[in-house]
């Protein structure tokens, strides 16, 4: 791999996580916290 698929794949994964984050807490319930971090613990980066 090169050294440029390794920062855009980092980008790329912090970018994810940023998503994840507003998404947890803009949730407006638990059940729907719940869903969205099964969902991200199943996700590779």
């Amino acid at each position: 791999m090169s050294t440029i698929e390794r920062i855009r794949n980092r980008r790329n994964a912090k970018r994810d996580a940023r998503a994840i984050e507003r998404a947890l807490s803009s949730a407006p319930t638990q059940s729907m916290r719940n869903e969205i971090a099964i969902f991200s613990q199943q996700r590779v980066f």
